[in-house]
């Protein structure tokens, strides 16, 4: 039995090509950009989290509600600007699945 209310989480394993950014630069940029894509109401409801970024290694997981996967998959598709791009790799219900993923890019 869950907790009436609680967040079904789904969480994104991506690579990030641009330019060089600190961990809440990448952060602050994000959230604005979805804020551009969902309004106010519907980042809510997604639920948007930067959970980690690596800038050395250039990747990090990002949390969002279970049911709004297939939205955050196209926002993330649809931020190709011209110098920055986001590649998701992987989803899953738990951190630690994630954790060779992002590993084995690392090293390729």
């Amino acid at each position: 039995m869950t907790k009436a209310g609680s967040l079904r989480k789904r969480y994104v394993a991506f690579i990030f090509k641009g330019p060089e950014l600190s961990e809440e630069s990448l952060k602050k940029n994000l959230y604005n950009e979805a804020l551009k894509f969902f309004s106010e109401f519907g980042l809510s409801k997604v639920a948007l989290k930067l959970v980690s970024y690596n800038p050395a290694s250039c990747n990090g997981i990002i949390r969002c509600e279970r049911s709004h996967l297939d939205e955050v998959l196209g926002f993330l598709a649809l931020l190709d600007g011209s110098d920055t791009r986001f590649i998701a790799l992987k989803s899953s219900g738990t951190l630690k699945s994630l954790e060779s993923v992002l590993a084995s890019s690392h090293s390729k």
